[in-house]
């Protein structure tokens, strides 16, 4: 799993059927047997500036437009993801940096 792949997660604490996730936790710690995610979603939230819109391009393998939640970041266990769907671009994944900057005060 590298930074800025997209997969599918399912777990009743999150949602009740699989959802894509967008792995944000460095390569340089991708030993651990947890992984770092922030969560998507399709609702568009006109009020919440911290969510990044993802247009779906066979790259990054989403059906519909979507918004990564930097302001919602999980840590599960590997086993917990399903499949990879895809990569989010440079682009998107820079957007999605910015986003946690300003979510964590970093």
């Amino acid at each position: 799993m590298k930074r800025g792949e997209i997969w599918t997660l399912q777990d009743k604490n999150y949602a009740s059927k699989a959802r894509p996730v967008v792995v944000i936790q460095s390569d340089k710690h991708n030993t651990f047997d947890s992984v770092i995610l922030c969560l998507f979603t399709s609702f568009e939230s006109d009020d919440t500036g911290t969510r990044v819109c993802v247009e779906p391009t066979a790259e990054n393998g989403l059906q519909k437009v979507s918004y990564v939640m930097a302001d919602k970041i999980v840590t599960v266990d590997k086993n917990m993801l399903g499949r990879r769907i895809g990569i989010l671009s440079k682009k998107d994944m820079t957007a999605v940096s910015k986003q946690l900057k300003i979510i964590l005060d970093l």
